[in-house]
Protein backbone atom coordinates (compact mmCIF):
# COMPACT_ATOMS: atom_id res chain seq x y z
CA UNK A 1 0.00 0.00 0.00
CA UNK A 2 0.77 3.38 -0.51
CA UNK A 3 0.05 6.61 1.31
CA UNK A 4 -0.90 9.12 -1.06
CA UNK A 5 2.44 11.00 -1.77
CA UNK A 6 0.65 13.97 -2.13
CA UNK A 7 1.45 16.68 0.87
CA UNK A 8 -0.04 20.22 0.37
CA UNK A 9 -2.34 22.90 1.45
CA UNK A 10 -5.71 23.73 0.66
CA UNK A 11 -6.26 27.00 2.10
CA UNK A 12 -9.80 27.64 0.88
CA UNK A 13 -10.85 23.82 2.82
CA UNK A 14 -8.37 24.53 5.53
CA UNK A 15 -7.09 20.84 4.95
CA UNK A 16 -3.60 19.58 4.97
CA UNK A 17 -2.06 16.08 4.23
CA UNK A 18 1.60 15.41 5.25
CA UNK A 19 3.25 11.83 5.37
CA UNK A 20 6.95 10.87 7.74
CA UNK A 21 9.34 7.91 8.12
CA UNK A 22 7.50 5.72 10.72
CA UNK A 23 10.40 6.48 13.17
CA UNK A 24 9.85 7.82 16.69
CA UNK A 25 11.70 11.18 15.99
CA UNK A 26 8.68 11.99 13.04
CA UNK A 27 6.81 12.11 16.69
CA UNK A 28 7.59 15.60 17.13
CA UNK A 29 7.71 16.71 13.62
CA UNK A 30 4.18 15.65 13.11
CA UNK A 31 2.63 17.34 16.03
CA UNK A 32 4.52 20.26 15.38
CA UNK A 33 3.54 20.48 12.43
CA UNK A 34 -0.12 20.22 13.24
CA UNK A 35 -0.12 23.17 15.87
CA UNK A 36 1.75 25.28 13.53
CA UNK A 37 -1.04 24.82 10.59
CA UNK A 38 -3.70 24.84 13.07
CA UNK A 39 -2.38 28.57 14.38
CA UNK A 40 -2.10 29.73 11.17
CA UNK A 41 -5.55 28.66 10.18
CA UNK A 42 -6.33 30.57 13.48
CA UNK A 43 -7.39 28.26 15.71
CA UNK A 44 -7.11 29.02 19.52
CA UNK A 45 -4.03 27.90 21.50
CA UNK A 46 -5.64 25.53 23.78
CA UNK A 47 -7.16 24.07 21.05
CA UNK A 48 -4.30 23.18 18.73
CA UNK A 49 -2.40 22.19 22.11
CA UNK A 50 -5.37 19.28 22.54
CA UNK A 51 -5.02 18.71 18.52
CA UNK A 52 -1.09 18.24 19.18
CA UNK A 53 -1.76 15.60 21.64
CA UNK A 54 -4.08 13.89 19.31
CA UNK A 55 -1.40 13.67 16.87
CA UNK A 56 0.95 12.63 19.11
CA UNK A 57 -0.79 9.66 20.30
CA UNK A 58 -2.39 8.51 16.85
CA UNK A 59 0.92 8.87 15.43
CA UNK A 60 2.96 7.04 18.20
CA UNK A 61 0.00 4.33 18.28
CA UNK A 62 1.26 3.82 14.29
CA UNK A 63 4.74 3.83 15.13
CA UNK A 64 4.82 1.43 17.46
CA UNK A 65 2.07 -0.75 16.61
CA UNK A 66 2.36 -1.29 13.16
CA UNK A 67 5.08 -2.56 10.19
CA UNK A 68 4.78 0.88 8.44
CA UNK A 69 7.70 2.84 6.27
CA UNK A 70 5.37 6.23 6.54
CA UNK A 71 2.67 7.38 7.92
CA UNK A 72 0.23 10.09 6.75
CA UNK A 73 -1.60 12.59 8.69
CA UNK A 74 -4.69 14.35 7.42
CA UNK A 75 -5.97 17.58 9.61
CA UNK A 76 -9.26 19.15 8.30
CA UNK A 77 -11.06 21.92 9.70
CA UNK A 78 -14.84 22.73 8.99
CA UNK A 79 -18.15 22.92 10.32
CA UNK A 80 -16.75 23.86 14.10
CA UNK A 81 -14.15 21.11 14.44
CA UNK A 82 -11.41 19.61 13.59
CA UNK A 83 -10.90 16.08 12.32
CA UNK A 84 -7.13 14.00 12.44
CA UNK A 85 -7.14 11.34 10.43
CA UNK A 86 -3.69 8.78 11.00
CA UNK A 87 -3.07 6.08 8.40
CA UNK A 88 -0.68 4.07 8.14
CA UNK A 89 0.69 0.97 5.63
CA UNK A 90 0.65 -1.67 8.44
CA UNK A 91 -1.03 -4.45 10.10
CA UNK A 92 -1.69 -4.37 13.76
CA UNK A 93 -1.31 -7.70 15.67
CA UNK A 94 -5.31 -6.51 16.00
CA UNK A 95 -7.21 -3.96 15.38
CA UNK A 96 -6.42 -0.59 17.56
CA UNK A 97 -8.83 -0.52 20.86
CA UNK A 98 -9.11 0.68 23.78
CA UNK A 99 -6.78 -0.33 26.49
CA UNK A 100 -7.54 0.16 30.45
CA UNK A 101 -4.00 -0.87 31.95
CA UNK A 102 -3.40 -1.80 35.28
CA UNK A 103 -1.61 0.75 37.34
CA UNK A 104 1.26 -0.35 37.02
CA UNK A 105 1.76 -0.42 33.50
CA UNK A 106 3.47 2.04 32.13
CA UNK A 107 2.04 2.17 29.02
CA UNK A 108 -1.47 1.60 26.77
CA UNK A 109 -2.94 5.05 27.37
CA UNK A 110 -3.16 6.23 24.01
CA UNK A 111 -6.47 5.43 23.45
CA UNK A 112 -8.01 6.22 26.54
CA UNK A 113 -6.68 9.67 26.03
CA UNK A 114 -8.11 9.60 23.08
CA UNK A 115 -11.37 9.18 24.30
CA UNK A 116 -11.36 11.69 26.74
CA UNK A 117 -10.63 14.84 24.68
CA UNK A 118 -11.89 13.97 21.84
CA UNK A 119 -15.68 14.20 20.58
CA UNK A 120 -15.27 11.38 18.85
CA UNK A 121 -12.65 9.20 17.36
CA UNK A 122 -12.41 5.76 15.36
CA UNK A 123 -10.78 3.09 13.50
CA UNK A 124 -11.03 2.31 9.41
CA UNK A 125 -9.82 -0.37 7.54
CA UNK A 126 -8.02 1.25 4.46
CA UNK A 127 -8.35 -1.96 2.69
CA UNK A 128 -7.64 -5.34 2.88
CA UNK A 129 -3.44 -5.61 3.46
CA UNK A 130 -4.01 -1.81 3.34
CA UNK A 131 -3.06 -0.86 6.99
CA UNK A 132 -5.66 1.91 8.89
CA UNK A 133 -6.72 4.86 9.85
CA UNK A 134 -7.23 5.64 13.30
CA UNK A 135 -9.19 9.52 13.41
CA UNK A 136 -10.69 11.82 15.96
CA UNK A 137 -12.65 14.43 15.74
CA UNK A 138 -12.06 17.72 18.23
CA UNK A 139 -14.04 20.67 18.62
CA UNK A 140 -12.83 24.48 19.29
Amino acid sequence: MTIPSRVGICPDLRQETFELPAQAVSVADARNRAYQRLRQWGIAPDVCSTARLVVSELFTNAVLHTDSDRIGCLLHVADDQIRIEVRDQGSYASTPMLHFPRSDEERGRGLLLIETIAQTWGVESAGPGLGHIVWAVIRP
